[in-house]
C-alpha cells in the first residue's frame, strides 16, 4: 500500500518537502527496499524549467564518487530523459539542497571514458540501473553537480 501511494502525485509532492526541508526520502527508502539494495542519499535539486523560465525541483538520488556528486537521468528507463535532466540540458546552473543545505551547481554531462567508469560503479550499486539500460535505447545520462 505505500508504495502505491509514493509514486501518486500526492506521494511525490511529500517526498520533495520532505527532501528539501528534512533531507529525507520516503519514495527512496520505500523503493530501495522493495529492489533489495540500501537505499541512496537524495538530494533536492531545482533547475530552471526549458519551457516555462520557471524554478522546478524534484528530489533524486545523488551518489559520491571521486568528490563529485553524481545523479543519474534513468527515468526507469523510459524512451526519453526527465524533465530535470532535459532542463540542465538547457541551463546547467541550478540549485541542489543536500541535508538541506543549499549549494550553487553547474551541471556536467559526463562523457566518454568517465561516463563509462561511473556507469559501471553506478550499476554495481543500484541494482534496478542494470534494468533500466536493456530497457531504453538512449544513453542515460551521468551528470555531474559541480560547485559554482
Amino acid at each position: 500500500m505505500l508504495e502505491k501511494f509514493v509514486m501518486t502525485p500526492r506521494g511525490l509532492a511529500l517526498d520533495k518537502f520532505l527532501v528539501r526541508h528534512l533531507g529525507y526520502s520516503l519514495t527512496t527508502q520505500v523503493f530501495a527496499r522493495s529492489q533489495g539494495y540500501a537505499p541512496p542519499s537524495v538530494l533536492y535539486l531545482e533547475t530552471v524549467g526549458r519551457k516555462s523560465g520557471q524554478k522546478r525541483g524534484v528530489a533524486v538520488p545523488y551518489f559520491e564518487l571521486d568528490g563529485k556528486i553524481l545523479v543519474v537521468g534513468s527515468k526507469g528507463g523510459a524512451p526519453e530523459d526527465p524533465y530535470w535532466a532535459l532542463n540542465l540540458r538547457n541551463q546547467p546552473e541550478a540549485v541542489a539542497y543536500i541535508n538541506r543545505k543549499r549549494r550553487n551547481v553547474r551541471a556536467v554531462f559526463l562523457t566518454g571514458e568517465e561516463r563509462t567508469r561511473a556507469w559501471e560503479w553506478l550499476k554495481g550499486r543500484i541494482s534496478s540501473y542494470r534494468q533500466y539500460e536493456t530497457r531504453t535505447t538512449r544513453e542515460i545520462p551521468v551528470i555531474s553537480l559541480e560547485p559554482v
